[in-house]
């Protein structure tokens, strides 16, 4: 599950980040090109506004606009056939923000100018576009409410003739009702000109608002605000001879001007007018709910801390950025006193010895338990085909088994193998067939399973081999005697097909499932029992260490790229890398603790010493040094780093090795035969590997379910076999 999220957060990370990049590697052909390069944009604008406080029109202003639209669309055979402008809806103190459209025309580059007429409905369907009736050269104007199920939007359509790549200009007029509210104590004229989505790709904005000479409050009676841009305001002019017979306030601003962030997306312009003054522009403005109560001191507030919202946003930013650092520091400390707490506790023995390589085999160490050991001090992960490969090799290597080909006409493939035994013991196995047997026994197997392997060992010192050979058999290690009883248990004079092997395995379920359990707790039985292991769970601060630099490292994908992503939408932007700083402190106590995780493995002194001389080998056959050996090796010794290197999944650098020096083979039942020591002995290892966490699997949910299976392997052979 970890490394399902870890790598969902990776490539996240890489989508997020790395996107905007992608596309000037990946080339487009506009022709054939559809999608996300479809867009129809305004560019430039220029806008009038005038205020008109007349009886019956009262509140009101006539809003002209020169629109500049860049239209691209992304391919020549899907074109765009409509443009528009939306127009913000909002009630007001019970007040509806409503429009009514006087025209709309297009102005030609040419100087002239084309006349739009009203279309009766807003269309959607494509034929409607070609349509006499309802467009090209009309324009709509839909008036919401905004309802996207019945097709409802605040804003002007302008139904055009099927535009490619061009830039064209159109000019619109329309009344915006109800914008200059009524108070008490003051009046408001506010005008939302461009917000949101409408405004992130303008290079030019050119803007006037006019307030007729006879409406316009006098000097120390009114005050001007603007809203928006990165600035947080914008600058602005007035002038009584601009305009003859309006007060104009004006602004111009450039693509540099208009740079927006999430929370600063808007264009606006307020005007408040008090004192003897305060109803000189609202004469005829309706009522609103609170047209008869105090709103100048509140609107004033407001101002203030609008404007103050920057100097607030910065200590914001200190803060967060102040508790990141004190965080971050908290949790470097508490990872020091963790590691000190842990080594006080525990006995973590130091090697006396530093040994890089060792050359010979430190002891006849079970090839499972040898490669758990090796690894036990980092996150490599032991590949069960490879120890089932290296068992059987062991198997072969002590002449408990041999391999030969039913056909030798034809390769070494699974069903041209035939396994034979080569020795019969002469007592129980404890894997025998459990057909008739009680599900409790499956169980009391599994718990007895080391008791067994244990009255082996006292019984194999006694028997001989069965192939002519008088000398008595190497002892077989736990797992190779529990892998040996299994062949037995299905064998069928003497011998059975390797397919045919793997295919029964598939199908005992409870059977296969004892042998998985048994080799599953091989390692703490070998580690406890022989001096290895301080207890049992020697490997549980190394895994809650491991887990907790886990978390550490989802924790900071999720506050590197979540949180600033969240962060830079607001005020705090990226609140001075706050969150970058907390999130890479996270990455380093997660290398931390990963680093220090690998030595709270609780071995004995004797275990740490053994660990040592193991890895030591490890590095022997891992780094090509035993390519450069120059001492002979002898036979034996070939065969022992060909079975461990095959459980550490390193067999290919002692095949090169092996290959490069070229001994005498013929003595050896391993060596002497490629199939040993060939990929297609580690397929076959593999499939076994497959079969067997199949059954066991099965045997697993059968059994917690409250079922049993007891499936047919058949009966073939008996006894059990050597030991440790």
């Amino acid at each position: 599950m970890y490394k399902f999220l870890r790598y969902f957060f990776i490539i996240c990370f890489l989508l997020i980040f790395f996107y905007p990049f992608f596309s000037i590697f990946v080339s487009y052909n506009p022709e054939e090109s559809t999608g996300f390069n479809d867009y129809a944009r305004i560019t430039d604008v220029d806008y009038k506004a005038v205020l008109v406080d007349e009886d019956g029109e009262g509140g009101k202003v006539i809003i002209t606009e020169q629109l500049t639209y860049d239209v691209h669309a992304a391919s020549s055979n899907n074109l765009f056939w409509e443009l528009w402008r939306d127009l913000p809806e909002d009630y007001v103190d019970g007040l509806k923000i409503d429009y009514q459209v006087n025209y709309v025309k297009q102005l030609n580059a040419d100087g002239t100018e084309t006349i739009y007429t009203e279309s009766p409905k807003l269309y959607w369907d494509d034929s409607d576009y070609t349509s006499s009736i309802y467009g090209p050269g009309k324009w709509y104007h839909s008036e919401g409410p905004y309802n996207e199920d019945l097709r409802r939007y605040e804003c002007i359509l302008f139904y055009v003739d099927g535009l490619y790549r061009e830039k064209v200009t159109f000019e619109i007029q329309y009344e915006m009702n109800n914008a200059a509210l009524r108070y008490s104590d003051v009046s408001e004229l506010y005008l939302s000109m461009y917000s949101e989505s409408t405004i992130k790709y303008l290079e030019s904005f050119e803007g006037q608002i006019l307030i007729p000479n006879k409406d316009m409050p006098h000097q120390g009676n009114y005050s001007a605000h603007t809203y928006g841009t990165n600035n947080h305001t914008f600058n602005y002019s007035e002038s009584d001879t601009l305009n003859p017979g309006y007060h104009t306030f004006s602004f111009s601003l450039d693509e540099d001007d208009l740079q927006f962030k999430n929370y600063n997306q808007y264009l606006e312009f307020s005007l408040l007018a008090y004192n003897e003054d305060k109803h000189i522009f609202t004469d005829y403005a309706p009522s609103n709910y609170y047209s008869n109560e105090p709103y100048l001191e509140e609107a004033l507030v407001a101002i203030k801390e609008y404007d103050e919202l920057p100097i607030q946003a910065k200590k914001n930013k200190t803060i967060v950025l102040t508790i990141s650092i004190i965080t971050s520091i908290f949790i470097l400390i508490f990872l020091r006193q963790r590691d000190k707490k842990i080594k006080k506790q525990h006995n973590l023995y130091e090697k006396t010895t530093k040994i890089k390589y060792f050359r010979d085999i430190p002891t006849d160490l079970d090839p499972y338990f040898a490669a758990k050991l090796v690894f036990s001090k980092d996150n490599h992960k032991v590949d069960m085909g490879d120890v089932y490969s290296a068992l059987l090799l062991n198997l072969v290597r002590k002449g408990y088994i041999k391999l030969e080909r039913i056909d030798n006409t034809k390769e070494w493939k699974q069903n041209n193998i035939l396994l034979k035994i080569l020795y019969h013991p002469s007592f129980t196995n404890p894997l025998e067939e459990t057909t008739n047997s009680e599900p409790s026994i499956i169980e009391t197997n599994i718990q007895n399973i080391s008791t067994d392997i244990s009255n082996s060992v006292k019984q194999i010192n006694e028997t001989e081999v069965d192939n002519n050979n008088t000398e008595k058999l190497e002892m077989l290690s736990a797992n190779e005697e529990t892998y040996f009883n299994l062949i037995v248990k299905y064998v069928v004079n003497d011998s059975i097909s390797m397919e045919e092997f793997n295919q029964k395995v598939a199908k005992d379920y409870d059977n296969t499932d004892v042998f998985v359990t048994s080799i599953e707790n091989s390692i703490v039985n070998i580690g406890i029992s022989n001096g290895y292991f301080q207890k049992v769970n020697y490997a549980g601060l190394k895994k809650s260490t491991n887990k907790l630099a886990n978390k550490y490292i989802i924790l900071a994908i999720i506050i590197i790229i979540f949180g600033n992503l969240f962060i830079s939408r607001t005020r705090l932007d990226l609140a001075y890398g706050a969150l970058f700083i907390l999130g890479l402190v996270l990455l380093i106590g997660a290398f931390f603790l990963k680093k220090v995780a690998n030595k709270y493995v609780l071995l004995t002194e004797f275990g740490e010493e053994e660990y040592e001389k193991w890895r030591a080998l490890y590095n022997f056959l891992n780094d090509m040094t035993l390519m450069k050996e120059k001492t002979v090796i002898e036979l034996p010794l070939w065969e022992k780093y060909l079975v461990y290197a095959t459980a550490f999944g390193i067999a290919d650098k002692v095949i090169k090795a092996l290959e490069l020096y070229q001994p005498d083979v013929t003595n050896s039942p391993i060596l002497s035969n490629n199939y040993y020591y060939s990929k297609s002995l580690r397929l076959s290892t593999h499939s076994f590997k497959r079969a067997t966490n199949r059954a066991s699997s099965i045997s697993r949910t059968l059994r917690y379910s409250g079922g049993t299976y007891y499936g047919g392997g058949g009966r073939g052979g008996g006894g059990g076999g050597g030991g440790h």
